[in-house]
């Protein structure tokens, strides 16, 4: 099938087209780099507030129970796609060194009921990017002489998944996401010589992350009355420990190899993480969600010159209103779809002792082709991740998403009763 082969390609491409960016992110320097918060799913215009919710046509990937209200008979597959724009200001940067953007595919994923109560997906989507770039003074060990030091850093870790959920009463569903998370972060610190003019010494330190991560969801809910209904669901992640590789490589300025070794063999942890959501759905038409997360950083001990990592939280409020008419066969079909979000948090990190946060709103429109299997949903979302203090770096966001999705049948010529 045509769809197979493109699938396929988009598998093998996906690490590539992300890598492919020219966005800086400051905050990336620390850890495995910005761990990723959004979905990129259908529920990205509702501020990614979807744990609880389910859908017969898209895919949730924020919760492997959902899987299991997928069509029967149906396989769905979708891509997403973001574009970015960031401005930023404190900490002495000015413009037009303070914008940055790009554009990439950010999750690539397959779906289908395998059985009347089983539906099952896999998936690739990055877990976190880093890509940074900066200067500061080196002192010279020994010594009280400074030297300018340039640096820059990219990679990222991918997650590539196999979601599974199942249905083990009416209105319960539970499922699993077992992942294999793997990735390298590379740092290439420059240091100039005396005049500044040439670059003395090169060090590339590459970090290799991999392990298997697993995600445990459960979905239930129940009627309240003959209009309204409600939904329930959590996730929930153990912590998990990365086994992480380093090599070291160092060049002098004719390009000369001086040191090239694999310098030690370490681990670094991800904490436990909960996401617990509930949803009122008035008639399928109105949806009110409200999901709340926290990660546990804060008992890593995780800590650096002038940051530590800490517990992050965050808190997402959605809306949708769902627009359903009659295709050519009489029968009900959502036709479009309009959302709104706004969610406000503590990120992991504090710097000088400052807590930095992240809180903004998004919009989302979705359109389901009456003729064909194809739809399209597009959420820009806006925000600031930073604090008030000018004597830190924060940003100011803009987020375009595309999420495409393609719903057609396993065996087609085939009847289904």
């Amino acid at each position: 099938m045509k769809i197979t082969v493109f699938a396929s390609a988009m598998f093998l491409t996906l690490p590539l087209i992300s890598g492919a960016q020219n966005s800086s992110s400051p905050y990336s320097v620390l850890g495995i780099g910005d761990i990723e918060n959004s979905s990129f799913n259908r529920y990205t215009g509702m501020a990614n507030a979807g744990v609880a919710l389910s859908d017969s046509r898209n895919i949730n990937n924020s919760n492997a129970a959902s899987l299991t209200g997928l069509n029967e008979h149906f396989y769905t597959f979708e891509i997403s796609t973001r574009y970015k724009q960031a401005i930023f200001d404190g900490a002495g940067v000015t413009a037009p060194d303070n914008k940055s953007a790009d554009f990439a595919v950010r999750r690539i994923n397959l779906a289908m009921k395998v059985a009347k109560r089983w539906g099952s997906s896999v998936g690739l989507q990055p877990f976190s990017t880093a890509n940074y770039s900066y200067t500061a003074l080196k002192n010279i060990q020994g010594t009280l002489q400074n030297v300018v030091a340039g640096y820059e850093g990219d990679g990222g870790v991918n997650q590539f998944y196999w979601a599974n959920g199942y249905q083990v009463s009416k209105n319960t569903s539970l499922g699993i996401t077992s992942s294999f998370l793997f990735g390298s972060l590379q740092q290439t610190e420059s240091l100039l010589s005396s005049d500044n003019s040439t670059v003395a010494l090169t060090t590339k330190q590459n970090i290799y992350l991999r392990n298997y991560y697993f995600n445990f969801a459960l979905q239930t809910g129940f009627k309240i009355n003959s209009k309204w209904q409600t939904r329930y669901g959590i996730t929930y992640s153990p912590k998990t420990d990365l086994f992480a590789e380093y090599a070291t490589d160092v060049t002098s300025d004719d390009g000369v190899a001086i040191k090239s070794e694999i310098t030690k063999n370490d681990y670094f942890t991800l904490p436990g993480n909960i996401n617990i959501g509930i949803a009122l759905i008035n008639s399928n038409q109105y949806t009110y969600t409200i999901n709340a997360q926290s990660q546990n950083w804060g008992g890593l001990k995780y800590k650096g010159t002038n940051y530590e990592l800490v517990n992050s939280n965050k808190l997402s409020i959605g809306f949708q209103h769902s627009k359903s008419e009659r295709n050519y066969y009489n029968r009900v079909y959502e036709k479009s779809y309009f959302q709104m979000g706004v969610y406000a948090g503590q990120s992991y990190l504090k710097v000088k002792n400052v807590p930095i946060t992240d809180f903004g709103g998004s919009i989302g429109y979705g359109i389901n082709s009456r003729t064909s299997p194809i739809s399209l949903l597009m959420a820009l979302e806006a925000g600031r991740r930073g604090t008030t203090n000018k004597n830190i770096l924060s940003e100011n966001y803009i987020n375009l998403n595309f999420t495409f999705s393609y719903v057609d049948l396993l065996f087609k010529g085939k009847k289904y009763f």
